[in-house]
């Protein structure tokens, strides 16, 4: 087996268009490609200066070990399970506990 990679995702988070809407989100890339045992580290590049909290859910199973699900300001880190099933998973990217975006993790085996 080889050693675990760190696989890096960016959370960009920009002004909104308008008076009293939520900021625009988005992430790089939009699907992470990693396997079982690797690292994922989310960072936060927040241009908007509203400074909300990040997290990141699951809308079914949660491939990871659960760091990432914990509110962050600046970055996070979470290990990908040991034994998880090879697939495409569904997270969203969540501010102030509202879902903004709904990016991908593709695990490999």
């Amino acid at each position: 087996m080889s050693r675990p990679r760190v696989r890096y995702a960016t959370i960009f988070v920009f002004p909104p268009p308008a008076r009293g809407k939520m900021p625009v989100v988005s992430t790089s890339p939009e699907r992470l490609t990693v396997r079982p045992g690797d690292y994922v580290e989310w960072t936060i590049v927040d241009a908007s200066g509203m400074g909300g909290k990040i997290s990141v859910g699951w809308e079914k199973r949660n491939p990871l070990k659960g760091e990432s699900s914990k509110p962050f300001e600046r970055r996070t880190r979470d290990a990908v399970r040991a034994k998880v099933e090879p697939g495409i998973y569904k997270y969203n990217v969540l501010m102030d506990g509202k879902v903004v975006f709904d990016p991908e993790l593709e695990i490999m085996s």
